[in-house]
Order: C-alpha cells, then structure tokens, then sequence
C-alpha cells in the first residue's frame, strides 16, 4: 500500500514538471516596474522570464476583446462573407458610457471581418456588442461563451460579464490568463495579421457610402507614433486597455531572430507623482522586451549523445548496466552568459533494475534538467546500447522467484497441512486401534 502511494506521488510530481510552464527566477536589475501585475514569456518553449503578481486578479479593460476576437474566430469559418447587421439594442446598450466606439450606424452592415478590424485595431464597443449579439443570439449568451472558452483554455482566475471590457467587479482576468489566451490567439493566421495591423481601411457600407480609416492604439507597433521613444521595431501585434480601476494595460507579442515572446503588462498609472497622464505601458513593454532579446537565447543545453546516466539491468551475461542518454534535444530559453557547468541532469528510473533484453532507444526513466538548481525540461531517458536476455538467469530467475514466491509458499502451506493431518490420522487410528485390543482383552476375561 505504501508502495503504491509513494507512485501516486511521484506520478503528481512528474505530471506537475511535464505540463506546467518553466518559470526562470529572473529579474530586471536596470529598471524598475510599475505595472501592478506583468508577465513576459517565451511562447516557444512555454517558458516565463519573469512575472510580477501573475496570478493577481486584475480588470482587464479593453484586453477583453481579445476574448471576443477568439470566440468570433472559433464560431465564424467564413469571416468575409458573414454580413451582420448592426441593432438598435446593441448599439444603444452605450449610450452615456463614453466609451471607445467606431460610431456604427443602427442598420448598417459589415462583414464579420471588417468587424474585427473595427474591434481590435480601433478597440471599439459597439463592435464588440454587435458581434456579441449575433454570434451569442444577446450579449449575455455570447459572455456565456467567453466564460466557457476561458475555461477550455484553463483560465482558472478570469470571469467576463461583457464584450468590451467596461467597469464591473465581476469582470476581472490576470496576467498569467491573458498570457494563456493571447498564446492560443496568436494560433490563428486571421487574428495574428489583425493583432498587428498599424492602419486598415474600412470599406463603404449600406448605411456610410464612404471608406473609414483604422489607426491603431498600440503605438509601441506603430513606427509614424507621436510618443517619443515608443515604437520598436521587433513587436508585432498587441492590444492596449484602459479604465480608471484597470489603469493602463497592454498585450504585445514580438518576433526576434525567429524567437517570439508575449509580454503582458496591467494597471500601469494613467497619471505620474506630479499629476501628469503617462504612458508607462508602452515604456516598460518596450524595457522588458529589451532585456530578454538582450539578455537571453534560445539553444541547445543537453544532447543525445552524452550519457546522463546508467540503470542496473538483470537477466544479462553480458553487462550489469546500461548507460542512457536523453531520447531528445533539451532546447531552452537561458541567460547568453549561462556556462555549461550550470546544467545539471537529474535521472528518474521507472524501476530499481531493468530486466534484459533490453534494445537501443528504450525508454527506461525520466531525466529533469536544471540550471541554477530551477528545472527548465523534462524529456524520457533512453538505453544508449542493446542487452541481451541470459536463457540460464531466465531459468534461475524463475526458479527463485517461484520458491520464494507466494504460489510456492501456498503449495507448502498445503503438504505441511496434509501431513499434519495425516500424523493426526495415524495417532487416532492408533488409539482406536489399541481402545479396541483392550475391549477384546476384556471379553476374554469374562
């Protein structure tokens, strides 16, 4: 019982290493954060650099529509041919809110995939409401979907009560979920090429008779941006937020020597210590992309060819271990300064000794790789060299195992039953043999 548990155990643990994201114990040393909650991560390797209360529920504002954008994408196959009309209910829901809207007009019609421009790059409401409506049947039952796909995506620590991201106690997310969801957007062709769109025009409608010009929020992507120092060049795509309890929030991802990070930062300040709007978002977006494409490199830190370690095996004449190696490259996101000497590997066996034969490239445990005493990837371990089987240890194998065995011990249980019972036999039949003489003995007194 005790065995089985302590399997249990490691099977949690091993699971735990396998599907949970590296997080690096890493942290800028040059700058400072404001942001209250951030997260920057390789989407490559799945591996965080650094975070900052990533698990801290946040009001996502305008980062909401990320959410909308993916239901849309996964419900909508033909974006450009799906025309929606938009209602008088989904516009007017706004009224008074003063929020960001595209002024789309009550019974005018657009494709599914100008609406995503208008939602994504002009960060509109009345967008979001009016694809909320049509792909939900009411924007309550679209909200529905956007809370059942945060939970397909494991989302643990998000809830969404609309489409756009305006106020609501309810409506929260965090930097570690914002980061979950922008790495399954970013899957899809559609939503990567509109994520990083600088200026799209929209066509003329039935109810506008002329084009309309898109410009982007996220000005760290835009290099014509007003904001001095602002732009850079490796981002691609993001999506800005604001409202006065979400503060100043930004999602970009950006592509460098063909390794891609996502960076996530929430409730920057609106205003500094003097009282002045800010826009720090873009600031310490830009700083934490600077320091990882800086600081760090993506290569490989273990092969297949050195051995990592060795298991016992039986049943061979030929050896009594086998050497193993890692069945796959280990590739890792690691400081450019990292030395060879800071990678350990730590082999886990599947059992104490392997049993021959054994054949090259079987897997024969797990091996944890490390730097700086932090895992950074799991990968089986595997035999670096074919065992043969010994017919004669076979044989003795058996032998042994069937004598001390509780088969075995069960046969024995039942002779020595047997002769116990015998020896009782031969002892009663004895005393009855010997109570009967006298009985004769006496007959022939009398």
């Amino acid at each position: 019982m005790i065995k089985k548990i302590f399997c249990l155990i490691f099977c949690i643990f091993l699971i735990s290493v396998i599907f949970t994201s590296p997080v690096l114990a890493y942290k800028p040393s040059t700058f400072t954060l404001s942001a209250e909650g951030c997260l920057i991560a390789n989407v490559d390797t799945d591996t965080v650099i650094y975070e900052k209360n990533a698990d801290q529920r946040l009001y996502p504002a305008s980062l909401t529509k990320i959410m909308t954008a993916v239901v849309v994408l996964d419900e909508c196959k033909d974006l450009e041919n799906t025309m929606i009309t938009c209602n008088r209910s989904a516009l007017d829901i706004l009224l008074g809110t003063d929020s960001s809207v595209f002024n789309l007009v009550y019974g005018e019609q657009l494709p599914a995939l100008e609406l995503l421009y208008i939602l994504l790059v002009h960060s509109a409401n009345d967008a979001a409401n009016v694809l909320a409506e049509h792909f939900g049947g009411s924007i309550y039952g679209f909200v529905d979907k956007m809370n059942a796909k945060a939970k397909q995506l494991g989302m643990t620590n998000s809830h969404f009560e609309n489409p756009h991201g305006l106020h609501n106690d309810n409506h929260y997310t965090t930097p570690k979920d914002m980061y979950t969801l922008t790495k399954y957007a970013l899957k899809n062709e559609t939503f990567k090429k509109i994520f990083g769109t600088v200026r799209h025009t929209v066509p003329a409608t039935n109810m506008v008779p002329k084009t309309r010009i898109l410009a982007t929020t996220v000005f760290i992507q835009d290099p014509n941006t007003s904001l001095p120092d602002t732009y850079y060049r490796p981002v691609d795509g993001g999506k800005t937020g604001y409202t006065d309890p979400a503060g100043r929030c930004l999602v970009t991802y950006a592509e460098e020597d063909g390794i891609t990070y996502v960076c996530v930062v929430m409730k920057c300040p609106v205003k500094n210590e003097a009282g002045v709007k800010v826009r720090y978002e873009f600031k310490e977006t830009k700083q934490l992309y600077e320091w990882v494409f800086n600081e760090f490199e993506y290569r490989e830190v273990y092969g297949t060819e050195t051995p990592v370690g060795e298991s016992p095996v039986d049943l061979s004449m030929d050896t009594d271990t086998v050497a193993l190696v890692l069945k796959n490259p280990v590739n890792a996101v690691v400081p450019k300064a990292a030395e060879e000497s800071s990678f350990k590997v730590e082999v886990e066996l599947f059992s104490e000794r392997a049993k021959a034969p054994i054949a090259i490239g079987q897997e024969l445990g797990t091996a944890t790789v490390k730097y700086a005493g932090e895992p950074i990837a799991t990968t089986p371990v595997v035999a670096i060299s074919a065992v043969e089987q010994s017919g004669i240890l076979v044989f003795v194998s058996t032998v042994t195992d069937f004598f001390g065995g509780s088969v075995f011990m069960v046969i024995v249980l039942v002779i020595v039953l047997l002769i116990i019972g015998f020896v009782l036999y031969i002892i009663i039949s004895n005393k009855i043999r010997k109570k009967r003489r006298r009985n004769r003995r006496k007959v022939r007194i009398k």
